[in-house]
């Protein structure tokens, strides 16, 4: 089925976060203006691009995106986006991930799957085992319905039954949802839900990034390759959201007589779907 329309370019902070923490997503309308969509297609142009797993089509980035467009790495800290990564995970935030993603034309659906991995795993290694990371999708074109459209099982990664094992992977569901996006538009998921990509039946192409952020003390499990160098300089507001793909924050692990104790935690606090 394909999605009912919600309106979440009414909701405040408070039912943005109680969206995204009971049914897995949230969607961030005109993260991205038509300007910054022409800019980052532009200099992602020359990007060399790579088959897929699941296509022959020159699909995915050999490259990730920042480290190659000054376009991609000033994405990293887009305002919208930040603001509601704040408000969920806390002020402490770490970015280890960018993807460039094409979906060409009669290119077939990638199955119901989850990004998170937390024992690792031989296509992605230790990338995905953070216990806690969100993903951001950046949409470059519309989908609609036939151009690649996401596919979701809403709810799924609050699931504790076998079925939603992150590593097992479904042809389709019964209650997925197709999920049309419009260019500019960002979805921001949580790792564990489960979700796919419908088949591309129309002539166009169709353009997609992948972000990913997780709270500092949320390391992966095992240490990843830290970010290399790159060749052009990073602005001010993304070199804290850089500072290491294995940076962390985790003071328990050195307490070993278990003295530290912290003030109230109002982000958990049952009232955080309820503030303004």
């Amino acid at each position: 089925m394909t999605q009912q329309p919600v309106s979440f370019a009414a909701m405040d902070q408070a039912a943005r976060i109680r969206h995204f923490e009971t049914e897995g997503y949230i969607v961030i309308p005109g993260a991205l203006e038509a300007g910054e969509i022409a800019r980052i297609k532009g200099e992602l142009a020359d990007l060399p691009m790579r088959p897929s797993f699941y296509s022959d089509k020159p699909t995915f980035a050999a490259k990730q995106p920042h480290l190659h467009s000054p376009a991609c790495t000033d994405l990293i800290a887009n305002p919208a986006v930040l603001d509601f990564m704040r408000a969920l995970l806390g002020d402490d935030l770490t970015f280890i991930y960018s993807h460039y993603i094409l979906s060409q034309p009669n290119q077939p659906p990638l199955e119901v799957h989850s990004d998170y991995q937390p024992y690792g795993s031989t296509y992605s290694g230790w990338l995905e085992s953070s216990p806690v990371r969100v993903r951001v999708l950046h949409y470059l074109d519309d989908t609609g319905t036939d151009r690649a459209p996401l596919r979701i099982v809403p709810r799924s990664h609050i699931c504790f039954h076998a079925d939603a094992n992150p590593y097992k992977r479904y042809r389709n569901h019964p209650d997925e949802v197709l999920f049309p996006m419009k260019a500019g538009d960002a979805f921001v998921f949580a790792t564990r839900m489960f979700h796919g990509v419908g088949a591309n039946t129309s002539d166009r192409t169709r353009g997609m990034m992948e972000y990913d952020y997780r709270p500092l003390w949320s390391r992966p499990y095992q240490p990843i390759e830290d970010w290399p160098a790159t060749a052009f300089p990073t602005p001010d507001a993304v070199k804290p959201l850089l500072r290491g793909r294995n940076a962390f924050d985790f003071r328990w692990e050195f307490d070993t007589k278990r003295a530290t104790i912290e003030e109230p935690g109002l982000g958990m606090s049952p009232r955080r779907w309820d503030r303004s």
